[in-house]
């Protein structure tokens, strides 16, 4: 505790004046969050989301103190469909069959979905706040990553690797989540690689072989088919010419990277990717069972589809916020639809989607202005190429809560080639000059 103590004072305060690292501690929360339940007692009592949300509105109070709180111009329209969208999930708490789960479900996304949107549109204030966000994106993904690697090396040295089925993780986490990050990860070093040569271009596909192994030993398909799906979608919409062949050669790499990790691992990492249309063996009361995640997902788009269409109400407003639960006999609120379009057709109904959408396309048209004047930055690609990962992977795991790193990365995505329109217009200035 002597130790403790201090340590913690320091950390807190640290993190007041540092609010673009609390925010992505934030989201990376859960990876870290039940190891520290589990090891530290006090935090069975504390929840660290609802502590480091606390910590980044302190920060960013601080920076209202000092006179620096300013909303751009081009966020108002993005925060007011943002707004809207909040009272529609709202008010469907009043209608919904899951009032409990409902009720929890708006909290959360009101106080940290919420907070992940507007704070990076507070503190991104100029070119140094984003590249030093960018810097501990860096450092964190680093930890990650070794983390995850050394975890593999402790399974395979114990014999851990010598079973019908291996799931690796990160800190007892789900993963899904653990995987989800890592996505990210891989996203970040492809679009950084590509813009280097010589060593540190092979450098790079060293390190992003790593990642993809990491990714792979989670056994969780979806993060992986999210990083190829955003990386192929960013270099459509977003990369520059200079770098765009290259960005597809790193990419078909990395699809023979995976095809052959696939053929070298052992069976008990790569089962469930050979294996993906026949399921997963699991126990169940009834014995020994073969699930298809594949198939029950398909199965929960279809019930919410018919449950959404069932009547007019339900295909405005939709049924409720975590209604999805009172589909089942056994109205288990962790269950959704794995697919957040869905999920918010079927809670908010048509409205709802609607304003998303227009959200979407409202932030998308800020990004291609910027895109055609042909200046986003290597960091600004990172940011905007994560977003795309996190947003392909949102349609497969995850609820409304849980992808609320999406809601980040987006709005540090916008603020992010703002800064790169400020800065090429004062360098414009200045030549001129």
């Amino acid at each position: 505790m002597i130790i403790l103590i201090p340590i913690t004072i320091l950390s807190f305060v640290w993190l007041l004046y540092h609010p673009e690292f609390t925010i992505l501690l934030i989201a990376f929360t859960n990876i870290i969050k039940g190891f520290l339940q589990e090891q530290i007692p006090i935090f069975e009592e504390i929840d660290l989301t609802v502590l480091l949300i606390s910590i980044l509105w302190l920060g960013l109070g601080k920076i209202a103190l000092l006179g620096n709180w300013e909303l751009p111009n081009w966020s108002r329209n993005i925060l007011i469909l943002f707004t809207i969208f909040c009272g529609v999930l709202a008010f469907s708490g009043f209608y919904s069959p899951s009032p409990q789960s409902g009720g929890l479900k708006i909290i959360r996304f009101l106080i940290f979905s919420s907070s992940m949107l507007f704070a990076p549109i507070i503190f991104l204030r100029n070119y140094n706040d984003s590249k030093r966000m960018l810097k501990y994106f860096k450092i964190l993904s680093g930890v990650i990553l070794c983390a995850m690697l050394l975890n593999l090396i402790i399974i395979a040295v114990s014999g851990g690797l010598v079973t019908y089925l291996v799931r690796a993780s990160l800190l007892e986490a789900n993963p899904i989540a653990v995987s989800r990050s890592l996505a990210v990860i891989a996203a970040m070093v492809t679009i950084i690689g590509i813009r280097k040569n010589g060593i540190k271009l092979f450098s790079s596909l060293i390190l992003l072989s790593l990642i993809l192994l990491a990714i792979v030993a989670t056994g969780s398909r979806g993060p992986l088919a999210s990083f190829f799906a955003g990386i192929i979608l960013f270099t459509l919409l977003f990369e520059s010419p200079p770098y765009r062949s290259r960005l597809l050669l790193v990419g078909f790499i990395a699809v023979a990277i995976v095809l052959g990790l696939l053929f070298l691992l052992p069976e008990s990492l790569t089962t469930r990717f050979i294996q993906m249309t026949q399921g997963d063996i699991i126990v169940t009361a009834d014995g020994v069972e073969r699930i298809s995640t594949i198939a029950t997902r398909l199965n929960f788009w279809d019930i919410s589809i018919k449950r959404w269409l069932d009547n007019g109400f339900s295909f405005l407003f939709g049924i409720g916020a975590g209604g999805f639960s009172s589909l089942f006999v056994w109205k288990d609120f962790r269950w959704y639809p794995h697919n957040i379009f869905i999920e918010v057709l079927l809670e908010q109904g048509i409205l709802g989607l609607i304003i998303m959408l227009i959200m979407i396309i409202v932030s998308l048209k800020y990004l291609f202005q910027i895109k055609r004047l042909e200046i986003i930055s290597e960091h600004s690609s990172v940011w905007i190429a994560s977003m795309l990962v996190i947003f392909f992977s949102a349609q497969v795991s995850g609820d409304l809560n849980d992808n609320r790193a999406l809601l980040m990365f987006l709005s540090v995505s916008l603020c992010s080639v703002r800064l790169d329109k400020i800065f090429h217009n004062k360098s414009h200035d200045f030549i001129n000059a």
